[in-house]
């Protein structure tokens, strides 16, 4: 301010009565609209009227997204060629004014031409034909100053004379480019005002759409819908939460990934308000997601309910209800599938719909094979309560399950017997049990039928089993550890010399002693049929022990 006073005074007593009278004006005149094409209009008609020997009059403004100084406004110029112009910062002589923030005053051609001549090919093309290819004989340009940051740069020019402009011509014109200044920066306030309040009218707009679909119960389908429609751009939704590149959106709820929306470009390739509307369209379907989970848990607890009537052996009404539920009948038999993992849960307990996805995945095979399944979750097991099927179709069955989740899971099957429905408790605990030993053995699918004396050590006090073990073995534990794989495959080889030798890679003198040995410390005869199937049974229980302390 203080400098503008200082140019005023000076200028007004130099001026004549009218143009000082012109002078006294000019705030009056850049403050009549906000509008920053207005703004710079009356910059050019003032700088116009100030300076009468100009031919041509230019404001280039700079734009902070390019760091280029672009055309704003002229007089007696072709303003399509011009606004085709980017000056680089200390190019030509508005960038090099720009960049020194000080006016300067040509008193040349060749002067002119030496700072002309740092401007590229193309601006010079546009700007040869933008002044309408002539060649300047005066010139000076002034810095548009305020708080010492340079908005831009006004050019004068003249190409009938030389030197014909004054050092007064320069403190009038940037008196008037410092008022410029000023009204430049309220104008880009204001419309940078007037941008974030459309902007928030917009977003208002925008959620209040997604609320009414949230409201009326819609669905994701209507959600994708309503996005694509305000950004112009296909969007599909992809449950799949490890499938993430440029092109998608995650769907979150605070770190969990629910889900990613699949876009044609980069979310930031799209315009702030497009940014907006797919923020609140992942918002939208993560609590669209959200509300069918709980949905979910709550079915899911309703089939256990189910099943645990079932297990208690109802009748009656009670029955039919529970039958109609499922689509059995009263005389169906069923048959009990427990699924666990092998080494970690089917599913992340802290992700919210990791559970829902992998039941939902087994409810969709079941359908697809035609089965009527009730289908529910104890801690992390899957239990699958299914109409007796063929030998080929529930192994169909496995297949698909372990196929569609082979690169994700390690999935182990217990499987009970066939059974009626008023036997289901029969079933269930024999799937539990063969769950059991397949965790224990590593063994993927386990039949209860198909299973030998293990049935019927599931059926005796761990206890009882323990002492059976140790009184048949423990005078064995005395021998080397050579001894006891010794014996190993000796009864995994079903008592053939020949190929046990082999596969302990020893002669058949050293295997001949070591088998003499263990008989004579067990005090045992392995031709014994009731000595080796002791022995058999309690080095069984000896292997599933030490499985198990593992």
């Amino acid at each position: 301010m203080e400098r503008q006073l200082r140019l005023l005074d000076k200028v007004v007593f130099l001026l004549d009565i009218h143009k000082a009278k012109k002078l006294l004006e000019i705030n009056k005149i850049l403050t009549q609209s906000l509008k920053i094409e207005k703004v710079l209009q009356n910059v050019i008609v003032a700088a116009s009227e100030l300076i009468e020997v100009s031919d041509v009059l230019i404001i280039y403004l700079y734009d902070e997204k390019t760091n280029t100084l672009r055309f704003a406004e002229g007089e007696g110029i072709h303003k399509e060629k011009l606004s085709k112009i980017a000056f680089s910062p200390g190019e030509s002589i508005s960038g090099k004014i720009f960049t020194e923030k000080k006016s300067k005053l040509f008193t040349s051609e060749q002067e002119i031409d030496a700072f002309m001549k740092n401007m590229t090919p193309e601006n010079y093309r546009y700007y040869y034909e933008g002044v309408k290819k002539r060649k300047i004989k005066s010139a000076f340009c002034v810095p548009i100053l305020n708080k010492d940051r340079c908005l831009g740069v006004v050019v004068v020019d003249n190409f009938n004379q030389n030197n014909v402009f004054t050092k007064e011509d320069i403190e009038v014109i940037e008196f008037v480019a410092d008022q410029s200044a000023i009204a430049i920066d309220n104008s880009n306030m204001y419309q940078h005002l007037k941008e974030k309040n459309r902007l928030l009218k917009q977003s208002i707009s925008i959620h209040n759409q997604f609320y009414q679909l949230i409201i009326e119960g819609r669905g994701i389908d209507h959600f994708i819908s309503l996005l694509e429609r305000i950004i112009s751009s296909p969007v599909t939704f992809d449950a799949n939460i490890y499938d993430q590149d440029e092109h998608t959106f995650p769907i979150v709820r605070g770190n969990d990934v629910l889900g990613h929306l699949k876009l044609t470009k980069p979310f930031q390739s799209f315009v702030e308000m497009d940014q907006i509307a797919i923020e609140q369209a992942s918002l939208s379907i993560a609590l669209e997601l959200i509300k069918n989970n709980a949905i979910f848990e709550k079915e899911i607890h309703f089939r256990e309910e189910v099943f645990n009537q079932l297990m208690e052996g109802i009748s009656g009404r009670d029955l039919h209800h529970a039958l109609q539920y499922v689509k059995w009948n009263e005389g169906s038999h069923v048959q009990c599938i427990i699924l666990e993992g092998q080494d970690h849960p089917l599913w992340e307990i802290d992700r919210l719909i990791d559970k829902e996805r992998f039941v939902q995945s087994i409810e969709r095979i079941t359908y697809t094979i035609g089965l009527h399944s009730l289908i529910f979750t104890k801690a992390f097991q899957l239990i699958m309560i299914i109409p007796t099927q063929s030998k080929h179709t529930l192994n169909k069955l496995i297949k698909q399950i372990q196929m569609h989740w082979k690169n994700d899971k390690h999935i182990l099957f217990g499987i009970g017997r066939e059974t009626t429905i008023q036997e289901l408790s029969i079933s269930y605990h024999e799937a539990v049990r063969s769950i059991g030993y397949a965790k224990m053995h590593h063994i993927q699918v386990v039949e209860y039928a198909m299973l030998g004396i293990e049935r019927l050590l599931y059926e005796v006090d761990e206890d009882i089993l323990d002492m059976f073990m140790n009184d048949k073995l423990h005078k064995l534990y005395t021998l080397d550890e050579s001894y006891l794989e010794t014996l190993r495959i000796f009864i995994k080889l079903n008592k053939n010399h020949k190929q046990t030798a082999e596969y302990l890679h020893i002669h058949a003198n050293t295997l001949y002693y070591r088998l003499r040995k263990i008989e004579e410390v067990l005090q045992i005869d392995f031709n014994d049929e009731k000595d080796w199937i002791d022995l058999v049974v309690a080095f069984r229980l000896y292997v599933a022990s030490n499985k198990k302390d593992d």
